[in-house]
């Protein structure tokens, strides 16, 4: 029988990843471009959007942790970062390039198949008690 936190593990890294390119592609902008950074801010904003990501990355790594571990605690925290996904979707979608509704169509099936495949009755049978 297989394994059915292993969607829900595999999903949670790639969300992980994900935010963790936004935030190199991020440092990147600016040590090579000046204090703009990807948005184009003054410098104090800079340095709040590279903590917001280093947080968002440091959360994402947290919840694929508990997954991986089994950890029945991690399901909620899963969860919600699946519905704050689907959230993004139309600010992907509303553009006019391919690639970002491409983007949006990818953010889509992840966030749907994250809250599908995680409200599965199985998933909360394989997560074991609470933190153990």
């Amino acid at each position: 029988m297989s394994d059915p936190v292993r969607p829900l593990v595999l999903i949670a890294g790639v969300e992980a990843l994900a935010a963790l390119a936004v935030l190199v592609a991020t440092v990147a902008a600016v040590l090579g471009g000046g204090a703009e950074g990807l948005t184009g801010a003054g410098p104090g904003l800079v340095v709040a959007e590279i903590v917001i990501w280093v947080l968002f990355v440091a959360g994402l790594g947290l919840v694929w942790l508990g997954l991986y571990r089994r950890r029945r605690l991690a399901l909620t925290p899963f969860l919600l970062v699946q519905a704050f996904v689907l959230v993004l979707v139309p600010l992907f979608w509303g553009s006019d390039l391919i690639a970002w509704r491409m983007v949006a169509a990818a953010l889509a099936a992840l966030g749907l198949g994250g809250i599908g495949l995680g409200l599965r009755p199985s998933v909360r049978s394989a997560l074991g008690r609470f933190g153990a």
